[in-house]
């Protein structure tokens, strides 16, 4: 039987590519989105549209509750299920609120909505930071206790909490959880990927990387993931998708290898990372900063290190290696002419 899926972040980078596999998969997609947003990369897609922002409830539930009726109307039938990927990623010092209101107030929405209308499935999509960092370069699985409180990151906090109540609301709803590491790939428009190849292609990295390591993973394999966690994943359960754990210079030689630029030859010291963090947070009380924030820092400084063991064994998850996905990306911007 085809499927109804719902889908907030449908025009977000995890969700373009979300969209264009449910549309293969022949699934009656309905999207919660902004008047504002760019519909522009899923123009060739058949979409149901619902105006709508995660910080209006009843907007919420309209969409919800909009698009279940359809689903049960439909002539073939066929479960109604849920994919919550909309978020706002910040690590801006005044975007703590708008955070709240979208990540974790936002997601207390769908899962109300979710609730009260019947949707059959439910697929929350969190981040690694609503897992556990590694000071020490521990390897982390699903099991971990969340420790990213002492950092102060706005982002994890909220996805944090947004976390907390999903793995609650599993008592109610069908609901699995997935948390994808730091994600690379061609986005259709602006993204943290465009913008860090760009830095590389430029050499505007400084010369020292960050003293720790990112738990990276490719934006195709995150989108099958979350797929294979819809038609696999156990209730109540979370699931890591992260392919590998480079430390930041060896990303840095990475990207700089596919595109032919220099890379940074060392790490920075880890008892320089504090200080360099102190005097951007200075700045920032002066002049806040949007891209190389307090918190990004803080957050570089540390290591995020995971096994994906589950993922792979529960749910048959095959991430492609992190050198394909940047040559795959370096090829695709280049070829769009955004390189």
């Amino acid at each position: 039987m085809t499927a109804t899926v719902l889908l907030t972040g449908a025009t977000g980078f995890v969700g373009t590519a979300l969209v264009k596999r449910l549309c293969k998969r022949g699934a009656a997609v309905h999207a919660l989105v902004r008047e504002r947003s760019d519909r522009g990369p899923l123009a060739e897609y058949p979409l149901t549209y619902h105006l709508g922002d995660l910080r209006d409830g009843e907007s919420v539930e309209g969409f919800v509750e909009a698009g279940v009726a359809a689903g049960r109307a439909a002539p073939a039938g066929g479960p109604v299920h849920l994919i919550h990927s909309g978020a706002l990623i910040s690590y801006r010092t005044r975007d703590r609120r708008r955070q709240e209101a979208i990540n974790t107030a936002g997601t207390r929405a769908v899962l109300e909505a979710a609730r009260r209308q019947g949707v059959d499935r439910l697929v929350h999509v969190s981040s690694i930071v609503g897992v556990a960092h590694s000071p020490g370069g521990e390897l982390r699985d699903e099991t971990a206790t969340w420790n990213l409180g002492e950092l102060g990151n706005d982002y994890a906090d909220t996805k944090h909490a947004a976390e907390e109540l999903a793995r609650a609301a599993a008592a109610d709803l069908d609901l699995v959880i997935v948390n994808p590491g730091a994600i690379f790939g061609p986005a259709p428009g602006r993204s943290n990927t465009v913008e860090f190849l760009r830095r590389v292609q430029a050499n505007r990295l400084g010369p020292l990387a960050p003293p720790a390591s990112l738990a990276v993973v490719g934006i195709d394999d995150v989108a099958d993931g979350i797929l294979l966690a819809l038609d696999k994943g156990r209730r109540g359960r979370r699931y890591i998708l992260t392919e590998s754990n480079p430390t930041h210079l060896e990303v840095f030689r990475c990207v700089a290898a596919a595109l032919g630029a220099r890379s940074p030859r060392h790490s920075a010291p880890r008892w320089l990372w504090p200080l360099i963090v102190g005097g951007v947070a200075l700045i920032d009380r002066v002049r806040p900063a949007e891209l190389v924030t307090p918190q990004a820092l803080r957050a570089l400084g540390t290591s995020f290190r995971f096994d994906n063991s589950r993922a792979r064994e529960e749910l048959g998850w095959r991430p492609r290696p992190f050198a394909d996905v940047i040559e795959d990306a370096v090829r695709t911007l280049r070829a769009r002419g955004d390189l």
